[in-house]
């Protein structure tokens, strides 16, 4: 059978299934299973899926996965993350747009605390947008700091999307967590460009307001005691990894360790509190398990067939430049965002892709931190993006969809520039794994 016929039964089969909104995981199973049946032998191509099950979860580089959903969840549900908003609040000033500036920040925080999007978006919308609107903000500058920020979070360790790509496409862990610090650096940067020049230019959407003078030694006595702490956490899981001290797997468990310590010792450990967090992180530990099962099945049913390697060759002999192919499939990417979670898209992706990259000599890392601000701005990205139906659930009554759609669309943009910084320059996303290699 031709190769763009497997392909196309494949893709059709998992689309046509998840309109039917069976789970993305129970979808690709099915689509699985029957492929194996009549692709890979009969039962003995079935015994072999359920073989490479084992064999696909059972490796050491997903390990940080639970670790960090589990450090996110406690430092979340603990309020933890709620100290280190207080404290950036006493040390902003009389500034004009100070909340939404403070959402970006605490955001790129958060999200070195917690790597996870949804959650970032649900605790800056529960705690910041009240008090936006109640200032006089408008929605625009209310709503897209709020969800554009998310989009950070896969760049800042740590990550379990960024743990599973990594997985998925055979890409050192511990290097592509550390490689998307400088790009989040940089796509925080052009937020606070975004919001400075937008209210320059329309100083309406965000009035100035009296901020209560906090004493230095205030701001002092705060931060030591709600921020330094949980940096010690950030550095337990980015900079044990970045020196070689610890693997990503050692340093997940010991960012989890330091949160479960900091809980403690700030009296906001209860077995409510650990019951939810436990309860959540098994919920989001066994999806994405079941993510990496039916994905590596799917890679190798498209091996087996001759499919992958066809279609690598098909683009490869395209008299396109290889460039111009790679931007194709970041856009192919963008697009499934409109309409796709982040995980399905990455699944449908990554066996297709990666034989593509590894044909052309891409580096994979570079491809990687391009892949993930892909994948993250799918969650962003009107008319479906997760995010956006999350800051949905927050808001007030009155903010439509439509006011949500048109608040993001200029992070949406900005994201895209951050793709085209890092396809442009592939030195800020190779940058911190080249000097990890001096360190070590």
């Amino acid at each position: 059978m031709e190769w763009w016929l497997i392909i196309s039964l494949l893709f059709g089969g998992m689309v046509f299934l998840l309109l039917t909104n069976l789970p993305i995981a129970f979808a690709f199973l099915v689509v699985n299973m029957i492929a194996a049946y009549f692709f890979l032998g009969g039962i003995p191509g079935l015994v072999g899926v359920v073989t490479g099950a084992f064999t696909s979860i059972t490796s050491f580089t997903l390990l940080p996965v639970p670790f960090f959903i589990l450090m996110g969840e406690l430092i979340f549900h603990s309020g933890l993350g709620l100290n280190a908003i207080n404290v950036l609040d006493k040390w902003l000033g009389n500034l004009r747009g100070r909340l939404s500036l403070l959402a970006v920040i605490m955001g790129v925080i958060i999200g070195a605390l917690s790597g996870s999007t949804i959650a970032t978006c649900a605790l800056l919308g529960t705690i910041l947008l009240p008090q936006m609107l109640e200032k006089g903000y408008s929605k625009s500058m209310s709503l897209g700091p709020l969800m554009g920020v998310g989009t950070v979070d896969a760049l800042i360790p740590p990550n379990a999307l960024t743990v599973v790509l990594a997985s998925l496409a055979n890409i050192d862990v511990g290097q592509l967590l550390m490689a998307g610090i400088p790009a989040g650096i940089i796509m925080s940067a052009l937020y606070f460009i975004y919001i400075v020049l937008w209210l320059r230019i329309k100083p309406e959407e965000a009035p100035m307001y009296i901020v209560p003078k906090v004493p230095l030694k205030e701001k002092l006595r705060v931060t030591l005691r709600d921020l330094i702490p949980l940096g010690f956490i950030i550095f337990m899981v980015i900079g044990l990894i970045f020196l070689g001290v610890a693997t990503p797997t050692e340093s997940a468990a010991a960012g989890t360790f330091g949160a479960f310590v900091l809980a403690i010792l700030y009296r906001r450990l209860n077995w409510e509190i650990i019951k939810k967090s436990v309860y959540s992180t098994v919920k989001v530990t066994v999806m994405i398990f079941m993510i990496v099962i039916v994905s590596t099945t799917y890679g190798e049913i498209l091996a087996f067939t001759g499919a992958a390697a066809g279609m690598t060759n098909f683009i490869i002999n395209l008299s396109i430049a290889p460039i111009i192919i790679l931007i194709g499939m970041l856009v192919v990417v963008l697009i499934m965002g409109c309409f796709m979670e982040t995980v399905a898209i990455m699944m449908i992706t990554i066996p297709i892709y990666m034989p593509v990259v590894n044909a052309f000599g891409f580096n994979k890392i570079w491809f990687g931190v391009m892949m993930l601000i892909a994948l993250e701005t799918g969650l962003i990205t009107p008319p479906f993006g997760v995010t956006l139906f999350v800051m949905k659930g927050v808001a007030p009554p009155e903010v439509t969809m439509g006011d949500i759609w048109k608040a993001v669309t200029p992070y949406v943009i900005v994201d895209i520039l951050c793709i085209a910084i890092v396809l442009v320059w592939p030195a800020v996303a190779t940058i911190v794994p080249n000097l990890m290699g001096m360190v070590h």
